[in-house]
Parts: structure tokens; C-alpha cells; sequence
């Protein structure tokens, strides 16, 4: 009986009959399988980004109505204001010149107690300028 000695295998992984043809091979497939899948898994990933930036999108212009419908409210409060507001200051102005008109002019606001003595100055007047405090 011979013994026939088997040849070393370059790693534990690698095949016991090395044939380089198979070999090519199989690299060739697999590497052509490897960027069939990525290529796959890269279109994938782009179409979800593409739906995520689409909602995104769809997000902002529901913002951007609600914005214009908004100002468009605020818009009209307070043009309301300002028609409010004028109309009160036309009125005092008309009243105001109907005393002067009258005889009743402008008086000046008491500033004295009922003693004749001046009003007493607010406690935080009183008290003077506010120091830093450390904290």
C-alpha cells in the first residue's frame, strides 16, 4: 500500500482540488452576484429616500399654506385694530376741539393732595437704584 501525500492547502478555507479554471469561475459569479445585489439595494435605498424627501415636501407645502392662511387672518385683525383704533383717536380729537370750542380748555392734572402738600413718591422711587445681586 502507497501512501500518497496530499497537497498543502494554502488556507483551511481553501478547496482541496484547486482547479484555476472553476476557480475564476465562481469569482467572476459571485462578483457578479455581489454587484447585482448591491446595485439592487442602492436603487432601494434611493427610492426611499426619494418617498421620504417627497413627504417631507408635502410636509413643508401644508406649512406654508397654513402660514398664509394665518397672516392672512392676522393680516385682517389687525387691519380691524387700526380701523378701531383710529376711529377712537378721531373721536377724542373731535371731542377735544368740541370743549375748546365750549370754553372748556385743557386742565392740568392735580399733582397735590387734598392739603394742598405734593402726591408722596412711589416706595421703588424712594428706595433709589437697584444694586446687583450676587448669586
Amino acid at each position: 500500500m502507497s501512501v500518497q501525500e496530499q497537497p498543502v492547502r494554502p488556507s483551511a478555507y481553501a478547496p482541496m482540488n484547486l482547479n484555476p479554471l472553476r476557480l475564476a469561475s465562481a469569482t467572476i459569479q459571485a462578483v457578479d452576484q455581489l454587484g447585482v445585489v448591491t446595485a439592487d439595494e442602492i436603487e432601494k435605498t434611493a427610492d426611499e429616500i426619494l418617498r421620504g424627501a417627497n413627504e417631507v415636501a408635502a410636509k413643508l407645502r401644508e406649512l406654508a399654506d397654513a402660514i398664509r392662511q394665518h397672516t392672512e387672518i392676522a393680516s385682517g385683525h389687525v387691519e380691524s385694530f387700526c380701523t378701531k383704533a383710529t376711529s377712537v383717536f378721531e373721536g377724542v380729537v373731535e371731542l377735544h376741539e368740541k370743549l375748546r370750542l365750549n370754553g372748556h380748555g385743557p386742565q392740568a392734572e392735580k399733582t397735590e393732595g387734598a392739603a394742598g402738600e405734593p402726591l408722596p413718591l412711589p416706595a421703588f422711587i424712594k428706595q433709589g437704584p437697584a444694586e446687583p445681586s450676587e448669586v
